[in-house]
């Protein structure tokens, strides 16, 4: 069962964070949310272990991230729900929609890592191999300060990776940098295939970045137009635009919720 902190009443709203700082970043998401729905945010495997400083440890797959928030769940009591991941959050929500799509009553996904789709048809793959180069060599290893600078401008949060010491985040990412050891092959391919995408049937909200990397965008691009019941909204900022832009990115939010208040899943 994952580390989770539940607020308000309702519908059930699961906030999964990406994969750097974990559940923090969604507090004042969550904080907004809590006065219609129960918003709950989980910390994931690796956030909480990379977070404490420990590396990587084989065996961590996508199935393993999915199987533990279906055990939160089941715990929590919670048959269905309304899924918001960011990022690698993005990335398991799929996944779990596509084994469990009757758990899931809507889906709202910011910027999903889910590259494996962009793999699997070609598309963008020197920018894919670039990133995975990157990522997968920091498996199980301390990750260094260097390392991060060099994620965070892959990532897009920062124009450079000299860029980073400087940024106003810093030593909030550097304190959270192991959790980036996690992310080895097993977790960015499940073993999925584009065609299972169609399985996905509840209503889906998914956002980019005016700023964001093409490449990233081009995720969101691929999922709006191959997901039967989804909708694309571009907001104002990076690939953290969720947080940039956050007025604008409730509303958003909010108005997808109150489409699917009350629907259950196919």
């Amino acid at each position: 069962m994952l580390q989770h902190d539940s607020q308000g009443q309702g519908e059930p709203v699961v906030l999964i964070p990406g994969g750097l700082t974990g559940w923090l970043s969604w507090i004042p998401h969550q904080e907004r949310l809590a006065g219609r729905y129960r918003a709950i945010r989980i910390q994931p495997i690796h956030n909480e272990l990379g977070s404490a400083g420990l590396p990587g440890e084989p065996g961590y797959t996508a199935e393993t991230e999915r199987e533990a928030l279906r055990l939160t769940l089941d715990a929590l009591g919670l048959e269905s729900s309304h899924l918001v991941g960011w990022s690698g959050g993005g990335k398991s929500s799929l996944e779990f929609a596509i084994e469990y799509p009757d758990r899931v009553r809507s889906l709202t996904l910011v910027e999903p890592a889910a590259y494996w789709i962009l793999e699997q048809l070609g598309d963008g793959l020197e920018d894919v191999e670039r990133v995975n180069s990157l990522v997968h060599g920091l498996f199980g290893r301390p990750v260094t300060g260097e390392d991060l600078a060099m994620f965070l401008e892959l990532a897009g949060f920062v124009q450079t990776a000299r860029d980073a010491p400087s940024h106003p985040n810093w030593d909030r990412w550097l304190s959270h940098r192991m959790a980036l050891s996690w992310q080895g092959e097993a977790l960015d391919h499940p073993e999925r295939t584009v065609g299972e995408l169609s399985g996905i049937t509840c209503p889906v909200l998914l956002t980019k970045g005016t700023r964001t990397a093409d490449w990233l965008k081009r995720v969101v691009d691929v999922l709006g137009e191959r997901l039967p019941k989804a909708s694309v909204v571009e907001l104002d900022g990076d690939h953290a635009h969720h947080i940039e832009s956050i007025d604008a990115f409730q509303r958003a939010l909010g108005a997808h919720l109150t489409r699917t208040q009350g629907a259950q899943p196919a």
